[in-house]
């Protein structure tokens, strides 16, 4: 398929497209969720970490 024909308004390239920008929106968003879920992640870690040992323990 020549890019005058994936461009052009007639036949299936609109939909070509279209699929093709659809398919990009979705894995936009799944990367997105999974560097939130990583950065939540990694923030309750970091308190973890630096929080005192002796708080966990129970111990005063």
């Amino acid at each position: 398929m020549s890019w005058d024909a994936l461009f052009s308004l007639q036949g299936h390239g609109p939909y070509i497209l279209g699929a093709y920008g659809v398919t990009v929106a979705l894995m936009g968003l799944e990367v997105f969720l999974l560097w939130r879920r990583g950065r939540r992640r990694s923030g309750s870690r970091a308190t973890r970490i630096s929080s005192d040992p002796r708080a966990e323990s129970g111990r005063p």
